[in-house]
Parts: structure tokens; sequence; C-alpha cells
């Protein structure tokens, strides 16, 4: 068995990975750094490999899929990804557009390509990374936002249409609130509300990702705020999480 894991090297990836280890997956690690790699390959019994790519970059998701295509891989996480907190007039624009490249553009190419695969051989297993950011919209980080409900529906989609064609394909979508990882010290932030441990958040996503779950949301206050958020404005709602985190100046 084999499980491909992009942004598998930190965060929720690495605990995603160590999990999948335990389980008896064989795993290929993607990130554009092996930080973290050694660690994770110490604490797994299986085979480890890591690959390293720039998914930002369109060219390097389609080199990762020549590279594996003939490799016969059970589960493809999409976990790459990272956000930016900060005023309109003083975020980099920049850095937000390389954000939608990673966040959404990298994550469509490499689901839709290894679900097109998982339908040919009617099985396998995907599972997107998305966030309860899905379920609103927020001042101060909406791009981040918006970049978590273009894969919250994508996924929503695909699922359905797995579904009319009666595929054993399986897709599933993580919609974490805040976790303990190194997202807050990317995204320039500091979260005011509780946090959960990557640890948890990934054996979670692990265990109901396996038993064919499709929306996944660990921590009770995230699926109560994903219950209240079909029926809220969303301008309140905007204006509730105004203060959700703090801005490093």
């Amino acid at each position: 068995m084999l499980a491909l894991i992009t942004g598998g090297t930190k965060g929720i990836g690495k605990e995603m990975a160590i999990s999948l280890s335990k389980r008896g997956y064989d795993l290929i690690l993607v990130s554009r750094t092996d930080t973290g790699f050694d660690d994770i390959k110490a604490k797994c019994m299986t085979k480890v490999s890591f690959y390293s790519y720039d998914l930002s970059i369109e060219e390097e998701n389609y080199r990762l899929l020549d590279e594996t295509k003939d490799l016969d891989i059970d589960i493809f996480i999409a976990n790459a990804g990272y956000g930016d907190i900060g005023r309109i007039n003083k975020t980099d624009t920049k850095k937000e557009v390389n954000m939608i490249k990673l966040n959404d553009i990298s994550t469509f190419i490499l689901t839709k390509e290894f679900l097109k695969r998982f339908i040919d051989k009617n099985k396998g297993r995907v599972l997107i990374t998305a966030s309860a950011a899905a379920f609103a919209v927020a001042p101060y980080m909406n791009i981040y936002y918006s970049t978590k409900a273009f894969v919250y529906s994508m996924a929503h989609g695909y699922y359905r249409e797995l579904k009319d064609m009666k595929s054993k394909a399986k897709i599933s979508v993580l919609c974490p609130g805040p976790v303990k990882t190194g997202f807050e010290e990317r995204a320039n932030a500091k979260f005011t509300i509780h946090s959960l441990k990557a640890e948890y958040v990934g054996k979670y996503a692990i265990k109901k990702m396996l038993k064919g779950k499709f929306l996944i949301i660990p921590g009770f206050k995230i699926k109560l705020g994903h219950f209240f958020a079909h029926f809220v404005p969303k301008r309140m709602i905007s204006k509730i999480l105004r203060k959700q985190a703090e801005i490093k100046e």
C-alpha cells in the first residue's frame, strides 16, 4: 500500500504520514524542502521517500504526475498550502498570488489527475485539506478563506460525480479550525481562538477518510460553527470573525 502526501513533512501532513505508516502504508512525502523529513522517517516502520517540488509552480505539478505515473498509489492527500493575514493596503499581492497557485491551482491539478487514475483502477482515495475557513468569509484573511472555499466546493462536485458513476474511488475533504502548526508564523498572525493539536487532527483525518467519510471536521466547536454558518448572513459572519486573529505588525 502506498500513499502520497503533499506538504507531508510538517504539521498536519506529518501527523497524517505517521498515522498511515502505522497502518502499513509506504509513503511519498512531497515538499519544497526536506525539513522534518528525518524526524518522520525515524518514527515510521514503513518505507518513506521524499520528493522535492515547488507546487506553486504549475509545471512542477505535471512533473510530479509524470514521475509517479507508474507507481501504484492507493491514497493521494493534497495538504500543501499556507495562509496570510493583513490589511488590504499592507498585504503582499505577490505572496497572495503564490498562495492561490499553491492552495488552489496545485490542489486542482493533482486532485483531478489522481482521481482520473483512481477511476480507471476503480479504487483509491483522495483527501483534500481545506479548512473551516471554507464555511465563512472574513476580513484580513479573505484571500486565504477564498482559496479554501474553492477546494471545498470542488470536493463536493467531484464527490457527486464519483457517486453518479458508481466509482469505488473516494474523495474526502478535511476542514479543521486553527491547528498548532507553523501556519501562524507563515501567515503573520496569532489566533485568538483555541487551536487543536496537529497530532489529533492528523489521526482523526486518516481514521475518518479510511472509513469513507466525505466531510471531516475535527472538534465540536467547529462542527457547531459549520451548522450555524448555513443560517447566519455572511456580513455578520465577517463581523464576528474580524477578531479571530491578531495581525503581527
